[in-house]
């Protein structure tokens, strides 16, 4: 969706080296704030041996965040009763909601699973991350690491609703569904719908319902529905926080992202679903601004920007993009006041 960077994938065999040395690395430096050296040491010697990441990868849930470029941003695990059995960010991707992404995808696979309830032993350094996505502390606890022991805090959080159904003239904007796998494929696999946004097209319905369970279990992640049928029809999200692009992008501002299976272009269901998530930016979510961007060629998502009222901001030449290739990306943005004196789409 969009041309957002950071996604997530299952993950393979093929990671375990990528993922030792990121866990090793993040517990020596991000959590050696709040641990003695000696406890991050032995901490992080736990999943030393390769068997261990097998074991991890064969009996859980396990999931990796990545940039553009494929490198592993991040790594989270849950298991088939919803124990979040680990969560870690690379050291120097911190704070660039690649957490906010990962845990997303945790709790909507929990969901799809019928869990109710979250739990994990969640560290000093994560604790204040846990509690603002609203976990609670149950009790203080002393749990081995390998040789030593150290403090943790047992947490849960009770899962509500997804996120919030909105509804346009013709349009049922909800959560993506595993039963939404075979339609998103039928879509997805166009070379003419992913690839101008720079997402390569699906390969299969497992393909498309792995996208589901892991990209598009984000926060604000809608499949795109027909009011009249309650077939999805496309996809549109917002995105907020920094790693989308490398521009200034302040907390209070968001990104669009979206797009209309080819069978429903002309319709107008773009612009229709872009300016419901204006509304939501604006009202519900105190933004002070909303971005979007284009590929250079791809003109019917510039016409869907110019009718929901986006001027243009900028244009960067020389980007890769997340298929790899070198392209130039156009930027466009409209603050609360802009749409405030013209909400209707045109």
């Amino acid at each position: 969706m969009g041309n957002n960077g950071l996604s997530c994938r299952k993950a393979t065999f093929e990671d375990i080296p990528a993922l030792r040395e990121l866990f090793r690395e993040t517990v020596t430096t991000v959590n050696r704030r709040d641990y003695t050296e000696e406890e991050t040491a032995d901490w992080a010697s736990c999943m030393d041996g390769r068997a261990r990441w097998e074991e991890l990868i064969d009996g859980m849930y396990v999931v990796v965040a990545t940039d553009a470029t494929g490198g592993i941003m991040g790594f989270a695990a849950i298991n088939g009763e919803g124990y979040l059995h680990s969560m870690f960010v690379h050291k120097d991707c911190q704070r660039q909601g690649v957490a906010t992404l990962l845990l997303g995808v945790m709790e909507e696979y929990a969901r799809s699973k019928g869990i109710g309830v979250i739990t994990s032993e969640v560290s000093i350094t994560a604790r204040p991350f846990f509690e603002r996505k609203g976990y609670v502390v149950e009790k203080e606890q002393r749990v081995r690491a390998n040789r030593l022991y150290m403090t943790n805090f047992k947490m849960r959080k009770q899962l509500g609703i997804t996120k919030d159904v909105l509804e346009t003239c013709r349009l049922i904007m909800r959560s993506w569904k595993d039963t939404d796998a075979e339609t998103l494929y039928e879509y997805a696999k166009d070379p003419d719908v992913g690839p101008m946004a720079g997402w390569p097209p699906h390969e299969s319905v497992e393909h498309s319902r792995e996208i589901i369970r892991t990209v598009f279990a984000a926060p604000e992640t809608y499949a795109v529905t027909l009011k009249d049928t309650g077939e999805p029809i496309g996809c549109a999200g917002i995105m907020v926080g920094k790693g989308l692009h490398e521009r200034p992008f302040g907390t209070d501002e968001a990104e669009i992202g979206y797009w209309i299976g080819r069978c429903h272009w002309g319709n107008g269901y773009a612009p229709e679903a872009v300016d419901m998530l204006l509304r939501r930016c604006f009202t519900q979510l105190g933004m002070s601004a909303v971005w979007c961007a284009y590929y250079d060629g791809n003109h019917q998502s510039r016409r869907v920007m110019d009718k929901c009222g986006f001027s243009y901001h900028h244009t960067e030449t020389d980007k890769p993009s997340p298929l790899g290739d070198i392209r130039t990306e156009h930027f466009m943005r409209i603050t609360k006041t802009e749409w405030e004196n013209g909400k209707t789409v045109k």
